[in-house]
């Protein structure tokens, strides 16, 4: 017994001389180190945490315009700017390369996998300086059925507005003092982007390669994969003017003359018939007054819905003129990152009795998204178009391409959207043509059909401006995909349904 005590006072007193040399002595284990940082700077006093909300496109150079394809195997939607000067041309180039490069490249895919599907997703933001300077980010991906990763889709334009000249990154920027730009760029990552702290070690040069002037600083935008993990989308961050000093090149002169707006096309009226059918040259009689739809709806007569997506755009108010003139309606299916920058055309829109509904935050490709991508795309969106009309977002939506899956049908069900697509497409996307756009409408439209058509191309706003009459002088009611689909099924339509027609 006393053998067994005296064993447990040894062991006692061991672990109590243990414990003191444990609390004296450093731990054996290694403690975080914080990374070792290429440059030194100061702790920044505020934290900007990013990406918080969805990122709205900034437009304030340039009209949007858009390469597309609605038909696949490879879905593009390209945005891009034009401002009626001459650096359109280039513009307008890289967007038709871009997409030329990736049919190619996609068309040697489906060579050895005939059932891929691919997309090409590019938007810009523009920035207006001074009305002396323009830069412009074009910034998107391009993937495909089982793409490891996407190809990421990124450049820059800056212009000179004062002769049109495109800028270089050493027109913007002297490298000659990158040493303070990286520290200034370090500095200004662990103040936007905290989260990158970890990956800050080798900035060099090379991060410094897409530049936009806009109207606080350079923003530098960090190619997604290139110089962070994954998980990272491409970064911007801004180089303030103030902290750029004497490496700074270009000029702060005085702000130039604002440069007016682009003067609004008027309208184009159908030309009147002539008087006698075999001398086009006899005087024309009066045309007789436009027809003009009254407000009820009588659902015994054949009624129709006419729906505009892809905007707002510049054509949107010209379109309202034309629904104003008829007293007719209509249905604007809008992305959810254009809203705020047409917020007034979408307020009169809904004024006049028109709906507005989602076509997704960005015209991804719904159908191919994660149900948590999904629900994000749709509520950003409705929550965007209910803070632009400042009434209750109507509760259906557009898929992009008319792509619907699943996955996409529980998400809008748990939401209580309803599903829109369509059943007569005159693909006003591919063809400038009006009279094409126009046949088209015409040769298939019918009882109850739902129109697709693009708000966003002139072409088509000439081919409705002979539409519309038309269709009213044959006796169709043009309404809002709502007051069609209220005709047959009431107020129960069925979340996460898809309706083509009413």
């Amino acid at each position: 017994m006393r053998s067994f005590l005296q064993l447990c006072g040894i062991l006692i007193l061991a672990f109590v001389l243990f414990a003191i040399s444990a609390i004296g002595m450093p731990s054996m284990m290694p403690s975080p180190q914080p990374p070792t940082e290429l440059l030194t700077p100061s702790p920044p006093t505020t934290i900007i945490q990013a990406d918080e909300g969805p990122s709205h496109a900034t437009v304030q150079y340039g009209t949007s315009e858009v390469i597309k394809n609605n038909n696949g195997p490879l879905y593009a939607y390209i945005r891009f700017p034009q401002a009626g000067n001459s650096t359109d041309e280039a513009i307008y180039d890289w967007a038709r390369k871009l997409y030329s490069e990736i049919f190619d490249e996609f068309n040697s895919i489906i060579e050895t996998n005939s059932s891929a599907i691919g997309e090409i997703n590019v938007h810009f933001d523009s920035y207006l300086v001074d009305n002396r300077y323009a830069g412009i980010l074009e910034n998107g991906e391009f993937s495909y059925t089982l793409t490891p990763q996407p190809e990421v889709v990124v450049k820059t334009f800056n212009i000179d507005l004062s002769n049109n000249s495109f800028l270089s990154s050493t027109d913007i920027l002297d490298y000659g003092q990158s040493e303070s730009i990286l520290e200034l760029l370090h500095d200004r990552l662990l103040l936007e982007h905290p989260d990158t702290g970890l990956y800050l070690d080798f900035i060099d040069e090379s991060w410094l390669y897409h530049l936009v002037i806009a109207q606080d600083g350079i923003i530098v935008a960090l190619e997604r994969y290139m110089f962070f993990p994954e998980e990272f989308e491409t970064i911007t961050v801004t180089l303030p003017y103030e902290d750029l000093g004497e490496a700074l090149l270009i000029r702060t002169d005085p702000p130039l003359p604002p440069i007016p707006p682009p003067t609004p096309e008027p309208l184009p009226s159908p030309p009147p018939p002539p008087s006698d059918p075999d001398d086009p040259d006899a005087t024309p009689e009066p045309a007789p007054p436009p027809p003009r739809q009254s407000g009820s709806i009588d659902p015994s007569r054949p009624v129709i819905a006419l729906s505009f997506d892809d905007g707002p755009g510049k054509y949107t108010d010209q379109f309202l003129d034309l629904f104003e003139k008829y007293g007719v309606r209509a249905t604007f299916c809008t992305i959810g990152n254009l809203v705020n920058t047409q917020t007034e055309a979408l307020e009169r829109a809904v004024n006049m009795g028109c709906e507005v509904i989602g076509h997704s935050w960005d015209h991804k490709n719904l159908a191919k998204l994660s149900a948590d991508d999904v629900r994000q795309q749709l509520t950003d969106t409705l929550e965007t178009i209910e803070a632009a009309t400042g009434v209750e977002a109507v509760p259906k939506f557009r898929p992009p391409y008319g792509a619907v899956s699943d996955t996409m049908k529980d998400v809008a069900a748990e939401l209580g959207l309803a599903i829109i697509c369509w059943n007569v497409d005159p693909e006003d996307w591919n063809t400038d043509d009006s009279d094409q756009v126009y046949h088209a409408v015409m040769g298939a439209v019918k009882d109850r059909a739902i129109v697709l058509s693009h708000e966003i191309y002139k072409s088509t706003l000439i081919a409705y401006t002979r539409l519309i009459p038309d269709l009213l002088s044959q006796g169709y009611q043009i309404v809002t995909v709502s007051d069609l689909l209220f005709i047959k099924y009431g107020n129960n339509l069925t979340p996460g349904q898809v309706y083509y027609n009413g």
